[in-house]
């Protein structure tokens, strides 16, 4: 059975969005690359995605972080990028990218291998990644969006 791809869309809030009244976000096909993180933080700016190419209909966890300008001079590094799939039970992690290449001046950024959404028709995906800073004050955070990604098979 061959699946076809029929639309792309979000969860805002809780991955129980059937029982707890979440939101659903519809995204279109053209929406803008930058307009898929999700972002927080001032002076370090920690992001990340399931970034859809929707020219082969596959999903890849993405992470960044950033020494915003103005912010501090901080050195960044993200690690542990996951991609994962709620299975209903809790998250499964399908692919996971280590990203040891050290420490950046201005920006890091880092990805997963990608994967078929359509082989698990109704799992939605979120993402995860471990993020760290040094300069005026150092931490680290692991930190997942408050929201996940699905892709409509039929």
């Amino acid at each position: 059975m061959r699946f076809k791809r029929v639309g792309r869309f979000g969860t805002t809030g809780a991955l129980v969005a059937a029982s707890l009244g979440a939101s659903v976000v519809l995204t279109p096909s053209a929406a803008s690359a930058e307009s898929a993180w999700e972002c927080y933080g001032t002076a370090v700016k920690r992001c990340a995605a399931v970034w859809w190419d929707e020219t082969a209909d596959t999903y890849r966890a993405r992470a960044k972080i950033t020494d915003v300008a103005g912010g501090g001079s901080y050195q960044v590094k993200v690690t542990d990028v996951k991609l994962q799939r709620f299975s209903g039970n809790g998250w499964v992690t399908l692919r996971t990218a280590a990203d040891g290449d050290g420490w950046k001046d201005t920006e890091d950024l880092a990805g997963t291998t990608t994967v078929d959404p359509c082989k698990w028709p109704t799992s939605s995906f979120g993402v995860v990644a471990t993020f760290s800073w040094k300069g005026a004050s150092s931490g680290e955070k692991t930190w997942r969006p408050d929201n996940s990604w699905a892709l409509l098979c039929d």
